[in-house]
């Protein structure tokens, strides 16, 4: 595990500076504390911070084949190299080292960018073939590892972070407001868009290559697509989960270094922490705590102890304290874009706790969009029926459900209502994306400064959803819920927000459930057998009926509360000094972006508990501290754009 970076020049005679390549890698220390290396030969640079887990003593980056033609660095881990490395031994290859990296070198001299699909893992990699001057870059099929890019006449240039090319100055900083409005829609800003207008993200499951030569230099590719939708109905299919899920968690217990677990009182994690157990670990499991305004609603520790007991488990409790002002900016400077997650703060703080003392950790992400485990996916089902009511009394329905009272608890309970209220009889990918909209469209489009919002056209997120959905061959009923997520909120919101936090703590992040050998075999399953049949629906069917012989009986009676603090609580509590700070009417007059009426409307709305506003509230807070920090901040301190105001029409 580590952070990669690298630049290459069009130009064969201008050449990569030590210290430019220098600056990229210092960027991420925090994913590789262990080792740097770097290669440079002319107008080429690869650079690469290392996190060692696997083969501590010789796998050193960046690696070289046999005649030193092309060169790799990699980030992240292939299950399956061992098998691999094997074939490739027999078929006359030969290695310099015992790791996972030489072998997707080795590969990639039979294979090519092809190679990618032979893997099984986690990975974000690039290839500079000397011989046919091309660069390659690969993420894994899920973007479970990232990989960031931009490029131009000049060349083109990757890295694991987004501030490894911010730090540099290899972006302009101007912003994406179409990219930036679906993130106020969604919490985060779906690929391959960043916030920044020239720097794109790398789709997972795809590779890309940059050739000198050529009219077309720059060529993107699929390599893997989701497997089909089915009505598969195995033997015996929760003993055939259980059987799949052990495999997945043995795959992912590769490692020269002890794996810890995060642990919480949900069925995934503690799948997770089970299959650990049976498979002959003894577990090491973290779990939160929270402390302050509404914790006891989001505590899990009982439940964490029964499972712990019951699997001869190790646990240590997670105190996540109310002091929250001091770790807000560093949350938002290790996410790199503005991201609006609320499981955010205790990511960050049981990171920070298993990286002190691991640095691998399994965790329970990607069970709920397997397995059928959001509100949403039967939603989805729902408003099949919904939609067949009369248009007239759906929008009067819609319209009316503004003013339905908040609970008293401050749950989102009646914003999740609210949200399938609104959907209509559209496609699928529209209704999806319905339910998972912060604000409507006309809400959202009314917090924006009257100049900026002739800019915006509101249909950015519509249209990457759509285009997600068509990309798969058809797919319908509960499938398509589960691919929408697989391919969207797993990736983008997830998976980042893990990634990140855990990096940032140098702590690599493992899940058994993100597995395509999984997946291939879980999704076809049919329908009916994994939530039940109309009406009784229930979320998590068969995955609650396969962990029945493993778990404590009190975790299929306990609510579902995700991996999230008591946000509402905090903001009208210990967040409220630095939510009216950053949302204060004098710093959006300042920045021009948005109605400074509007903000303070929809903030004495949460702080006087009239309406739960958290979710907007909370993409606005994160949205004003990102840029601070990476775009303010980097104009002050003299970066290439400094002279640009960030209030110019052309940073719009």
């Amino acid at each position: 595990m580590c952070g990669i970076a690298g630049i290459v020049y069009q130009d064969r005679d201008r050449s990569v500076s030590e210290d430019l390549l220098g600056g990229m890698c210092a960027a991420l220390r925090h994913r590789g504390p262990d080792d740097e290396g770097r290669y440079i030969r002319g107008p080429v640079g690869l650079g690469m911070r290392r996190l060692s887990i696997i083969d501590l003593s010789s796998g050193q980056q960046p690696i070289h084949n046999e005649d030193r033609s092309k060169v790799i660095v990699f980030n992240g881990e292939i299950y399956n190299y061992r098998d691999l490395r094997r074939g490739l031994v027999a078929r006359g290859h030969q290695f310099n080292s015992s790791g996972d990296t030489e072998t997707i070198l080795h590969l990639y001299e039979e294979q090519g960018a092809e190679c990618a699909a032979s893997l099984r893992g986690m990975f974000a990699w690039a290839i500079w073939d000397e011989s046919a001057e091309t660069l390659v870059l690969a993420r894994d099929r899920f973007g479970i590892k990232p990989l960031y890019v931009v490029s131009g006449p000049w060349g083109i240039a990757f890295a694991s972070e987004l501030k490894a090319l911010h730090a540099v100055g290899l972006t302009s900083r101007e912003l994406d407001w179409e990219a930036l409005d679906s993130y106020f829609q969604l919490g985060y800003v779906p690929a391959p868009r960043t916030p920044f207008q020239d720097v794109k993200k790398l789709e997972p499951g795809h590779t890309l290559l940059w050739r000198r030569h050529g009219t077309t230099r720059t060529f993107t590719q699929r390599y893997w697509q989701f497997p089909s939708q089915g009505d598969a109905a195995p033997a015996e299919p929760e003993a055939r989960v259980r059987e799949w899920i052990d495999e997945s968690v043995a795959a992912h217990l590769v490692s020269d270094v002890p794996v810890a677990a995060f642990l919480s009182g949900g069925l995934d994690s503690s799948a997770i922490v089970a299959s650990m157990a049976i498979t002959g670990e003894t577990p090491h499991a973290f779990v939160a705590r929270y402390s302050g305004s509404g914790a006891e609603a989001a505590d899990e520790t009982d439940l964490a102890r029964a499972l712990a007991a019951r699997h001869g488990a190790e646990l240590t409790v997670v105190d996540i304290r109310p002091e929250l002002g001091d770790i807000f900016e560093p949350i938002v400077r290790a996410l790199d874009e503005p991201h609006a997650d609320d499981s955010a703060i205790p990511t960050w703080m049981l990171s920070q706790a298993v990286g002190s003392r691991y640095k691998v950790a399994l965790t329970g992400i990607g069970g709920d969009e397997l397995f059928a485990g959001y509100r949403r996916h039967l939603g989805l089902l729902a408003t099949e029926y919904y939609a067949k009511l009369p248009a007239s009394f759906r929008r009067l329905v819609g319209n009316a459900s503004r003013w339905l009272p908040e609970p008293k608890d401050g749950g989102l309970g009646i914003d999740r209502l609210k949200r399938f209220l609104r959907t209509g009889n559209g496609s699928i990918p529209d209704r999806f994306l319905g339910m998972m909209s912060r604000l409507s469209n006309d809400e959202r489009l009314s917090l924006y400064a009257p100049n900026l919002r002739t800019h915006i056209s509101g249909r950015a997120a519509t249209g990457r959803f759509r285009e997600v959905f068509d990309a798969q061959e058809e797919v319908s009923g509960l499938a398509a819920g589960l691919y929408m997520d697989y391919t969207t909120f797993l990736p983008d919101d997830i998976l980042t927000l893990s990634d990140r936090l855990s990096m940032a703590h140098s702590l690599e992040v493992r899940v058994p459930f993100v597995d395509h050998v999984l997946v291939e075999s879980v999704f076809p399953i049919a329908q009916r057998l994994k939530i039940g049949a109309p009406p009784f629906w229930q979320h998590k069917r068969l995955l609650r009926r396969a962990l029945r012989p493993r778990l404590p009986e009190a975790h299929f009676r306990a609510p579902k509360r995700g991996f999230v603090g008591p946000t509402a609580s905090w903001m009208r509590n210990e967040l409220r000094p630095l939510l009216l700070d950053e949302l204060s009417p004098a710093r959006q007059r300042r920045l021009g972006y948005f109605d400074p009426d509007a903000i303070d409307s929809v903030l004495r709305e949460h702080l006087s508990g009239k309406q739960n506003q958290e979710r907007i509230l909370l993409a606005l807070l994160c949205f004003s501290t990102w840029h601070r920090l990476y775009v303010e901040n980097s104009a002050q301190a003299g970066s290439p754009r400094a002279s640009q105001s960030p209030m110019h029409l052309s940073a719009w």
